[in-house]
C-alpha cells in the first residue's frame, strides 16, 4: 500500500508536468529547436575532448566550483501530500511516513544524476585544462552529491520559519558560510588530499539522514508541506506565467510594508496626466517585490556574465544585449501597469499614455545601465 500509494502519485506528477511541457513545447519547437540544440552541442562536447575553446581560458577553477555549488541550492525535496490527505492518510502515520521516505530518496536521487551529469559535461576541461586526475573527478562528484542532500535538508527547514525577514536571512548566512567553506575546502583538498573530501562527505551524508528522518518522522510538519508542495508543483506554471505578457499577475495577499514609497504621498506638487501617470508606474514598480527581484536577476546575471568572461567583444555583446533585454522588459511591465482596468481614461494610441510610458522607462532603465556599464568600464 504505502509503495503503490507512491507510485500513484509519481505518476500523476509526471502526467501534469508533461502536460504544462507540451502545452509551450509542440513539436514545431522540439523539431526546430531542440534537435539542432542537442545536435550541436553534442558536436561541440565532442570537439572539447581533444581542443579546448579560447574563450574558456580565462575561467579559474573555483568559477567552475561555483557554479556546481550554485546547482546544489537548486530544487528542493517534495512530499507529494495532498490536503485531503488529512482525512485519512494523517490518521495513518505509517502511510506518510513511507511516502516522505520515497520521495525523499526519489528527489536525491535525480539531484545526484544531475549533478553527475553537469560534472560529465565539465570533464574535458578538468582533464585538458586543470590536469586534475580521475580519482580528484571521482572525489568532487561524491563531495557535490553529499552537499547537495545536505543543503536540501536545510532548506526543508528553512521553509518552516514563518517570518520573511528571518527566513531570507537565515538563508543568506547558509549561502554565503557553505559558499565559503565549500570552494575553500575544495581547493585545498585538491592540492593536498582528495580523501578529506571523501571524509566530509561521509559527515555531510550523516548530518542530512540524522536531520531529515526527523523530519520525515514529524506529522506536525503537515501544512507546511503541503503548502510547499503547491508551490513546488506550479513552479513550472508560474515561469511561464511570469513571462507572458497575457496573464495577469495576481499579487501576494499577504500584507507587507513596500519597501519604497510607504507613505502614499504625492510626487509630484503640480499634477496632469502625464505627471499623474507616472507617479502611479513609479509606485507600482517600486512597491512590488516581484518587479525589483527581476530587475535584481536581470541585472545580476548580466553583472556577473560581464566580470567572468574575458573577451572585450563578448562582453561588449552581452552589454548592448542587456540595454534592448532591460528596456523591453521595463516597457512590458509599464504595458502591464497601465492596462489595469482601473484607469479608464488612458488609450493605447493616447500621447500622453506615450509621453508617460518612454519616461518611465528611462527613468527606470537609464540608472541600473549606468552602473552595469560602470562595470564594463572599469573589468574590461
Amino acid at each position: 500500500m504505502n509503495k503503490s500509494l507512491f507510485k500513484t502519485r509519481f505518476r500523476k506528477e509526471v502526467a501534469y508536468q508533461w502536460g504544462v511541457f507540451r502545452s509551450v513545447v509542440d513539436w514545431t519547437i522540439f523539431l526546430y529547436l531542440f534537435i539542432p540544440v542537442i545536435v550541436i552541442g553534442g558536436y561541440h562536447y565532442y570537439t572539447w575532448w581533444s581542443d579546448i575553446p579560447g574563450w574558456f581560458n580565462g575561467f579559474p577553477l573555483s568559477f567552475i566550483f561555483g557554479l556546481l555549488y550554485l546547482f546544489c541550492w537548486q530544487g528542493r525535496i517534495r512530499t507529494f501530500l495532498e490536503e485531503a490527505d488529512q482525512l485519512f492518510l494523517l490518521q495513518k502515520r505509517s502511510f506518510i511516513v513511507a511516502l516522505k521516505k520515497w520521495t525523499r530518496n526519489l528527489y536525491v536521487t535525480g539531484y545526484s544524476a544531475g549533478i553527475l551529469f553537469l560534472i560529465a559535461i565539465l570533464i574535458p576541461f578538468f582533464l585538458n585544462q586543470y590536469n586534475l586526475t580521475l580519482s580528484e573527478i571521482l572525489g568532487l562528484s561524491i563531495y557535490f552529491i553529499s552537499l547537495k542532500a545536505l543543503i536540501l535538508g536545510w532548506k526543508q527547514y528553512l521553509d518552516g520559519i514563518v517570518s520573511t525577514w528571518k527566513k531570507g536571512f537565515y538563508t543568506i548566512l547558509l549561502f554565503i558560510g557553505f559558499w565559503a567553506f565549500s570552494i575553500t575546502l575544495v581547493i585545498w583538498a585538491l592540492d593536498t588530499s582528495v580523501l578529506f573530501l571523501l571524509i566530509i562527505s561521509i559527515l555531510q551524508w550523516l548530518l542530512f539522514l540524522l536531520n531529515s528522518s526527523k523530519r520525515i518522522n514529524r506529522l506536525t510538519t503537515f501544512s507546511t508541506d503541503v503548502e510547499i508542495e503547491k508551490q513546488a508543483k506550479l513552479v513550472y506554471v508560474k515561469s511561464i506565467f511570469a513571462f507572458s505578457e497575457y496573464v495577469e499577475k495576481v499579487p501576494s495577499q499577504k500584507k507587507r510594508s513596500p519597501l519604497f514609497y510607504r507613505n502614499s504621498k504625492r510626487i509630484y506638487k503640480k499634477r496632469n496626466r502625464k505627471k499623474s501617470l507616472q507617479e502611479l508606474c513609479m509606485k507600482v514598480f517600486f512597491r512590488n517585490r516581484t518587479y525589483l527581484f527581476q530587475c535584481f536577476q536581470i541585472t545580476s546575471i548580466t553583472t556577473v556574465a560581464l566580470l567572468v568572461i574575458p573577451p572585450i567583444w563578448i562582453k561588449c555583446l552581452i552589454f548592448f544585449g542587456f540595454i534592448i533585454i532591460l528596456r523591453m522588459w521595463v516597457k512590458n511591465v509599464c504595458n502591464r501597469m497601465l492596462s489595469n482596468h482601473f484607469i479608464v481614461n488612458v488609450r493605447k494610441d493616447d500621447i500622453i499614455r506615450i509621453q508617460a510610458e518612454h519616461y518611465i522607462v528611462n527613468f527606470i532603465s537609464f540608472p541600473v545601465i549606468s552602473i552595469v556599464g560602470l562595470v564594463l568600464i572599469l573589468f574590461s
